[in-house]
């Protein structure tokens, strides 16, 4: 059975939220009268089911300020929202202003007895006949003799309540909405939308439910077209002035206020959108009051099919971790989140630099990092006679430890064995590593994995210079 769900909002904001319903299924329709009719079929089972659909749907129309006809109080448009098993009876319960769901028989026979005969567009040249007769419902309308309503009004009023009762229309052909003969909406090449705010706001923190609508028509938009949005722009349009510095003392625009907003990973979720632009608006100081706020896509890329594990990670994804990054970058600032960044250098405690997050994000690579080093890469020496074999763990490569402390620690000897608590046995070869004399700080070193008696590792080195030879701790192992 098919399920679609009619929607009728306010004529003003129509095509806003048709465009972030897109969200739910791309069979979308504008149908005459104002009304948005969707079939939902294929998207029951991933929205839960019809009753949790039409939440969301209600959820999606308290975000514009439109609340459910039955709930009047504290909303400044209303609508209505109907379900049905074809898209004109939910075309029907929606303009007859009804709601709810005739999804059975008897459910379709009850609104039928409710509906006004004056809801069928091919009726209502002829409703004062129909009210002589007596006839003032749909349900009259369906018990009148078939021959004699198409001799009086045509074969019109008989097709639309065929389509009322079977969901199949007379006129079939290419672009309908499933046997609905209406054009699915159609979406621009781009997202980039305006919203003309009703009063002057004066704190960025008060934007947030302009910036929710847009996002939620974003996100319709990106569900439409099967992609993701990785960078978003939040522009807001400042009110005309009078500049001090003018000399003519004219009006004058101010420039707008941009506000770049990049995400950590590629998503279309509203939730995720709406939360970083509340994290960015919360933190920014208007120069002056906004009058509309604008929302422009600027990167968005083909939409990814999640793969759900058997077994997911305890600890979340990448792109959980990634979004993370991105909350913690809008709430503290990118440029005091600092992240790890390489650097193309053998020293192992210059290997790896400190760089802000907006760095990293924008593809920007640390002054430290850029460049690189001409040295030539760390060699390691042949297995001198008489060093045990690598145990099983460790025999694989030679291994970097997990904890590089900030700065060695020289070791005391014991004999011929450098000792750290208790004489160390060397457990691999040597790694030698012999540059930075590019930059003035050449260092000749060779580093081992040294094994205490308790079978806990480190990284130990022995320094080459004449001057300081000697052995020192440079990491441990986990």
């Amino acid at each position: 059975m098919s399920v679609w769900i009619g929607v009728s909002p306010p004529s003003t904001l129509l095509q806003p939220i048709a465009c972030a319903l897109l969200r739910f299924t791309p069979d979308l329709a504008l149908a005459p009268e104002s009304i948005i009719l969707m079939d939902v079929t294929a998207s029951l089972r991933l929205f839960g089911g019809i009753r949790r659909l039409r939440a969301q749907v209600r959820q999606v129309l308290a975000a514009f300020d439109v609340a459910p006809a039955v709930t009047r109080a504290g909303a400044v448009a209303f609508a209505v929202v109907s379900a049905a098993a074809s898209g004109p009876a939910a075309w029907m319960l929606a303009r007859s202003g009804q709601g709810g769901s005739a999804l059975t028989q008897r459910s379709w026979l009850r609104a039928m007895a409710r509906a006004p005969l004056s809801v069928a567009p091919p009726a209502r040249p002829f409703v004062d006949w129909f009210r002589d007769l007596g006839c003032e419902t749909l349900a009259d309308l369906r018990r009148l003799p078939r021959v004699g309503l198409k001799k009086r009004c045509g074969p019109a009023l008989l097709d639309w309540l065929d389509q009322l009762d079977l969901g199949v229309s007379s006129d079939r052909g290419a672009g309908t909405v499933g046997a609905m003969p209406y054009r699915r909406l159609e979406l621009p090449p781009e997202f980039d939308v305006a919203f003309e705010l009703p009063d002057h706001i004066e704190h960025a923190p008060a934007l947030q439910w302009a910036a929710q609508r847009l996002i939620l028509q974003l996100c319709g938009w990106l569900a439409g077209r099967q992609q993701d949005v990785t960078a978003f722009t939040v522009l807001l349009a400042h009110e005309r002035r009078r500049k001090q510095a003018s000399s003519a003392g004219r009006l004058l625009v101010d420039e707008p206020t941009a506000l770049p907003i990049t995400l950590g990973a590629p998503s279309h979720d509203p939730v995720i959108l709406t939360r970083l632009a509340q994290e960015h608006l919360a933190r920014l100081i208007l120069p002056a009051s906004v009058i509309s706020v604008r929302l422009k896509a600027t990167r968005f890329q083909d939409a990814r099919t999640p793969s759900l594990d058997l077994f997911p990670e305890p600890g979340g994804t990448p792109q959980d971790h990634a979004q993370l990054l991105a909350l913690l970058g809008a709430r503290l600032g990118a440029e005091n989140l600092l992240v790890s960044a390489p650097v193309a250098d053998h020293r192992p405690e210059r290997a790896a630099c400190w760089t802000p997050l907006d760095q990293v994000s924008s593809g920007r690579r640390p002054a430290s990092a850029r460049g690189g080093s001409d040295a030539p890469r760390g060699q390691s020496l042949a297995a001198q006679p008489g060093i045990p074999c690598v145990r099983d763990r460790l025999a694989a490569a030679l291994p970097r430890p997990v904890w590089l402390l900030d700065s060695p620690i020289p070791l005391s000897m014991q004999g011929p064995r450098p000792c750290y608590g208790t004489p160390l046995r060397l457990a691999s070869p040597a790694e030698r590593l012999d540059c930075g004399w590019q930059d003035g700080g050449p260092v000749t070193r060779d580093y081992f994995v040294a094994e205490d008696e308790s079978g806990i590792c480190y990284w130990i080195f022995r320094t080459q210079a004449d001057d300081a030879p000697g052995w020192f701790l440079h990491g441990l192992f986990g």
